[in-house]
């Protein structure tokens, strides 16, 4: 009986041997080309991480959403992840398991999109210059450094009308957009709020996959996209983007050990 618990014992340690090794470290940003990498499927940061690690033996998985990328990190399925900085800020916030590494991939700008010629990107334009001027901007974006995105309550300027201005996003990406229990919440919402009232309109959320965005808004299903959506030259292609209302780095990160 002794003999076979060693046995067991033995090729455990085998197997565990054998999994640590399999384990990228990643430190830099070069050490990606032999990662295993999670990424949410159709960000712009997923369109970049396969331009970076093309021709290399990097191991690209996808994600609805940001949590179960951070969730496939930590019980190790992933070598790194790959995102924007403010959730990967927001998540790696006091949990001692995660890091983020000091080099960006990129930095890029966040706008709201439109479809092509549509002539409500110069009115939101117009509310974004107002909402700089006024300040109110930058308190939201502030706001959401030291709080939780449920700690804000957003008046959706509601009313008896059709005057409703439908927002697409995908409320899985704090501090930008997220949904709970208690509706939605986030410096995207909390904007496009704040939108909707310099044009006399509605608020109304609709939640999406990130990578299904962009159909939503060339169906018309939505009016504009805010969600965390950053300009690049694929989308200008085919959409167009307000001006920007904050700024973007595409970061890395790791288990901490």
């Amino acid at each position: 009986m002794l003999r076979k618990n060693f046995g067991v014992a033995l090729a455990l340690l085998f197997v565990a041997i054998l999994s640590s090794a399999a384990f990228a470290d990643v430190k830099t940003l070069d050490d990606l080309k032999t990662a295993k990498i999670g990424v949410q499927a159709g960000a712009s940061c997923e369109m970049l991480l396969r331009d970076f690690t093309s021709g290399t033996s990097a191991d690209i998985l996808t994600y609805e959403n940001i949590a179960d990328i951070v969730n496939a990190l930590k019980d190790g399925s992933i070598d790194a992840a790959v995102m924007d900085d403010s959730p990967a800020r927001y998540f790696a916030a006091g949990d001692e398991k995660l890091r983020i590494l000091p080099e960006a991939l990129q930095t890029s700008y966040y706008a709201i999109a439109f479809r092509r010629g549509d002539s409500l990107r110069a009115r939101v334009n117009k509310a974004l210059d107002d909402l700089k001027a006024d300040g109110t901007l930058t308190a939201i974006l502030a706001r959401h450094i030291d709080e939780t995105p449920s700690n804000t309550k957003i008046d959706y300027n509601k009313r008896d009308d059709n005057r409703k201005l439908w927002v697409g996003c995908a409320a899985s990406f704090p501090p930008y957009e997220l949904r709970t229990e208690n509706g939605f919440f986030g410096i995207d919402i909390e904007l496009c709020a704040e939108i909707a009232k310099k044009l006399d309109m509605e608020l109304v959320i609709a939640d999406y996959r990130f990578d299904a965005l962009v159909d939503a808004l060339l169906l018309g299903k939505i009016d504009m996209i805010c969600s965390g959506f950053t300009i690049n030259s694929e989308r200008e292609l085919i959409l167009d983007f307000s001006q920007p209302y904050d700024l973007n780095r595409d970061v890395v990160m790791v288990r901490a050990e």
